[in-house]
């Protein structure tokens, strides 16, 4: 009597579905009934939505009769989230097959890869896993079993019988006038429903367990606007919920660990987490696995995968252990933090590459892989190990090349296109046995341009990130298409069978945001400085912006020199830029030969101004300061004519540059230009006087810079270019006479002259045929394919793009693509004056 209950004859108990095991729900209806049943199962996946946690529910929604108008509403969620309900209502037979087969795939990845004989169910997984929890998965299926083919039954037979264990659960309205198809059982449907409804006389009635033939009387949706309104509201909620963040600290060395990892026999870098307590490591050198293969769409986490592997390996390795070349041909600057930050291990850092640049790391390469061949034969030796073992005290690191969106290199059928194949076919054949790896980073594989199949499939590891089917398929095997099943950023999968079935094994790349990878960054640059080594800085190219002056080292070198040079060099140089390609800074030569002055064309004011302000700097710092006998020449050995407006930016500039130049600088006035050049005119004839034949005349170079030649009217050429002259007066020529005299008979006696003109119309009305001739260096910025070819007979400099020019000799039959000097900053300008005047103190 104690245990009595006072409870009223009739009273209301909630209908629920039973998680884990029992969570799937079966509605048996006529056609009286399916408005009924369909009403049921929208109500059904609105309480799942809202009474799961943000993102750790997905349905699959199929509706061969309704052609989607059953779920429609729900479709709203995928403008917020696409993953909660996919992109389509599904109701095609064979794309119902498909998405069976996508699901029972997904079973067969949780069953193998994480349950296996560890948990007993999705649910105990999820439990350890934490932020790689699995999110549980519905399928929606109404009106069964309308196009449902034979072996969509089949599949659907193994999601109902071990889809529970593994999170994976079915709400089907079935037709009560239909049979099921071959191979599917009514009776197996009924036996796995923790619930199961049936119409019957217009109310449905519960038909499982111990609650047979119980009426129900079941909620209806709210209306349509409020629905609609609900929806809107969990989708705003739902945003970002699919997303998942494994801290990169997961990964990352602890206390004293850093540094700790030797790269003997290979490479192994953490870069995720690959289940509820395992690490995923990206491995090279180990048996086939040497190079990788990287593909993912924008913002499926390629980016970050990449910069997880390069900050795990610098954590992981000394620079002794692993050295990292990184080019960058996509548009941004993610490998900026690199340069930022000094990163020790990197030998190469590429910002915005250009394919000539990216072949010359190429090339770079290739000379290396020659030069460990060499010291491994004088060995005897086979491998990395065996040479560390023979020769203890040699450096010899592991190389790593990571390259990102790589397919940059093959966009044209050129001669860089076929080169770079080739060295790129030859590293990765033969780079296993010299401890040199390949990985390789792009959107898609797919394309007319791309590298050779035959090069990929040398390439045993595949990370595949979201992509679409036709990526998956280039990327793995051709029987291999789990990739496309990827629904989250940095959501991945490993392979390291070459993209076999049987090597998938499905990861989340760890989460590394900026600001703690420049933490981590500055933890590898402190551990540098605690362990000092020789090492020699980075070969630096930042092709989104003008080349950085302060990194010329011939010059610092000059600069920091503690006395001047004593003699002048026989050819001093002109440097005009950082080249696109691994080599000394682009430059004109002054010879003492016809020829060698220096063209600059092209509407660049800024970067014109950068390279003669450059030049002059550099100029006085290879000659000596002028000697006393030098007291005899008729002007300064530096003569500027600046025809900077006086408002621009860049007035007064070169003035300034040449007050505090040791040779001494004539910097006139805009109306005194024409007096500059007769003063120079007349050294050139005191030369010419002075030059008996007998020995190469070795007077003190002489330099004449024009800084926008269309702006001085007395040099441009009269009319009638072949007359004679109006005045007659042999002692005084015309300024345009003097200029053209200048150009021919002065590089021969170390006067050599550079100049800068906007287009090519105004340098056709200063200078003729034969003067421009005298020009044998050619600087060309961007300009029409028509004034390129006028001035290099082709259309190149049409095509260069921003922060870049082309260099053309014709005597050295040299074509190449540069970056311009950028205007050097205040700082940099002081110390080089503060250098180059301390030379004249001394004279």
């Amino acid at each position: 009597d104690g245990l009595a209950l006072s409870l009223p004859a009739r009273f209301d108990l909630p209908v629920a579905l039973q998680f884990p095991q029992r969570a799937s729900l079966l509605i048996q209806a006529g056609p009286d009934g399916r408005a009924a049943g369909v009403a049921a199962l929208q109500q059904t996946v609105l309480r799942l939505l809202t009474s799961f946690p943000a993102g750790k529910v997905r349905f699959t929604l199929i509706d061969p009769v309704g052609l989607g108008q059953s779920f429609a509403g729900f479709m709203h969620l995928s403008d917020y989230e696409q993953a909660i309900v996919g992109d389509k209502i599904w109701t095609e037979p064979r794309h119902i097959e498909q998405k069976l087969t996508d699901l029972t795939e997904h079973m067969e990845d949780v069953i193998q890869k994480y349950l296996r004989n560890e948990y007993e169910s999705i649910d105990a997984y999820n439990a350890q896993a934490g932020e790689v929890a699995e999110p549980y998965r519905f399928l929606v299926l109404a009106d069964f079993p309308t196009n449902l083919t034979d072996q969509a039954a089949k599949r659907l037979a193994s999601i109902i019988a071990s889809g529970p264990r593994c999170g994976v659960y079915t709400l089907i309205l079935a037709d009560a006038r239909h049979k099921p198809p071959p191979g599917l059982h009514m009776a197996d449907l009924e036996k796995a429903a923790g619930v199961r409804l049936v119409y019957r006389a217009g109310r449905f009635v519960r038909e499982d367990g111990g609650f047979n033939g119980l009426e129900l009387s079941l909620d209806a949706p709210p209306p349509e606007q409020a629905f609609t309104d609900l929806i809107h509201r969990l989708g705003e909620s739902l945003k970002d919920s699919t997303r998942v963040q494994v801290p990169f600290a997961t990964v990352a060395p602890g206390p004293g660990e850093q540094w700790s990892l030797a790269s003997d026999r290979d490479v192994t870098v953490p870069i995720g987490r690959a289940g509820a307590t395992k690490l995923q490591h990206l491995t090279l050198g180990k048996g086939t696995a040497q190079h990788a293969l990287i593909a993912g769409r924008t913002g499926s986490g390629k980016s970050t995968l990449l910069h997880a592997i390069i900050t795990s390996a610098a954590l992981w390795y000394a620079p002794g252990q692993v050295e990292l070349y990184l080019v960058d041909f996509k548009k941004g600057v993610e490998f900026k933090t690199y340069v930022t930050h000094a990163l020790p291990h990197a030998r190469v850092i590429a910002i915005e590459s250009e394919r000539e640049f990216g072949l010359s790391v190429l090339r770079r390469l290739d000379a290396e892989l020659k030069r460990r061949g060499n010291l491994y034969r004088d060995l005897n030796v086979q491998d990395l190990a065996g040479f560390r073992q023979a020769a203890p005290g040699t450096p010899m690191p592991r190389v790593l090349l990571i390259v990102d969106e790589f397919q940059e290199l093959f966009v044209e059928d050129d001669k860089i296109a076929q080169e770079a194949t080739l060295l790129l076919d030859r590293l990765v054949r033969q780079g296993r046995a010299f401890g040199m790896h390949v990985v390789l980073g792009s959107q898609t594989l797919g394309g007319a341009y791309s590298l050779a199949r035959s090069t990929i499939g040398q390439m045993a590891v595949r990370i595949a990130l979201q992509c679409s089917e036709a990526d998956a398929y280039l990327i793995m095997s051709d029987d291999n298409s789990a990739p496309r099943l990827l629904s989250r950023p940095g959501e991945a999968i490993y392979n390291d069978a070459s993209g076999a079935v049987e090597g998938n094994s499905p990861f989340q790349v760890v989460w590394l945001p900026d600001e703690q990878r420049d933490d981590f960054l500055g933890r590898v640059r402190a551990e540098a400085r605690a362990r000092p080594a020789p090492a020699e800085p980075p070969i630096v190219f930042e092709g989104n912006v003008p080349a950085d002056v302060s990194r010329l080292a011939p010059l610092a070198a000059l600069l920091e020199a503690p006395a001047p040079p004593e003699a002048a060099p026989a050819a001093p140089r002109l440097w005009l830029g950082e080249p696109v390609s691994i080599k000394e800074a682009t430059a004109s030569v002054f010879r003492r030969q016809s020829g060698t002055n220096t063209l600059i064309v092209g509407q660049k004011d800024e970067s014109a101004l950068a390279m003669i302000a450059v030049g002059m700097i550099g100029l006085a710092a290879q000659e000596p300061p002028s000697p006393p006998g030098a007291a005899e020449m008729l002007c300064p050995r530096f003569v500027v004519l600046d025809g900077t407006p006086t408002d621009e930016p860049g007035a007064g500039l070169l003035a300034s540059i040449g007050a505090w130049l040791p040779q001494g600088a004539l910097c006139p006035e805009y109306r005194e230009a024409t007096d500059a050049v007769a003063r120079v005119h007349a050294e050139l004839q005191r030369r010419k006087a002075a030059d008996t034949g007998a020995a190469p005349a070795r007077a003190p170079g002489l330099y004449l810079f024009i800084h926008g030649l269309q702006r001085f009217r007395a040099l441009r050429k009269k009319e009638d270019e072949f007359g004679f002259s109006d005045a007659g007066d042999a002692a005084a020529p015309a300024p345009d006479r003097m200029f053209a005299e200048i150009l021919s008979d002065g590089p021969a006696l170390g006067v050599h002259t550079v100049a800068w003109c906007d287009t090519v119309t105004n340098l056709d009305r200063t200078l003729s045929r034969q003067s421009l001739r005298e020009f044998d260096v050619r600087v060309l910025f961007q300009m029409s394919p028509t004034d390129s070819s006028a001035l290099i007979d082709g259309p190149a400099a049409g095509l260069i793009g921003q922060n870049r020019a082309l260099f053309h000799s014709e005597e050295q039959g040299v074509l190449e693509k540069f970056r311009p000097w950028a205007v050097p900053s205040e700082s940099w300008l002081a110390r080089a004056r503060h250098a180059l005047s301390a030379r004249t103190a001394g004279v």
